[in-house]
């Protein structure tokens, strides 16, 4: 009900949650359904997902461990609160990714 074009997307993913699509399916349409430049993190009561479309105009690093995942638009935004040497990567064109909480 606001004027943010983030809405739409949460309103998109739980439309196709609501009709049985898992959060990955929905994810997944969503780089054919919507419309536009987007990268996004969708979280939920037992997943944690991302999305960035096949135009990858929007930045995005990406750091996993067996027991962490963190995002960020810049890597040193990840660099800043972890005390540990870590390799981030930019996931790619595309890309879906989602993790069981």
């Amino acid at each position: 009900m606001s004027e943010c074009d983030s809405e739409l997307i949460a309103v998109y993913i739980a439309e196709k949650m609501r009709h049985g699509a898992t959060l990955e399916e929905g994810m997944k349409e969503s780089l054919t359904g919507l419309d536009g430049v987007f990268t996004y993190f969708v979280a939920t009561k037992d997943s944690l997902g991302m999305a960035k479309d096949t135009m990858a105009a929007k930045p995005l690093v990406l750091y996993e461990s067996d027991d962490l995942v963190a995002m960020g638009s810049e890597e040193i935004a990840i660099r800043s609160v972890l005390p540990q040497e870590i390799d981030t990567y930019d996931p790619f064109d595309g890309e879906v990714k989602v993790w069981q909480i």
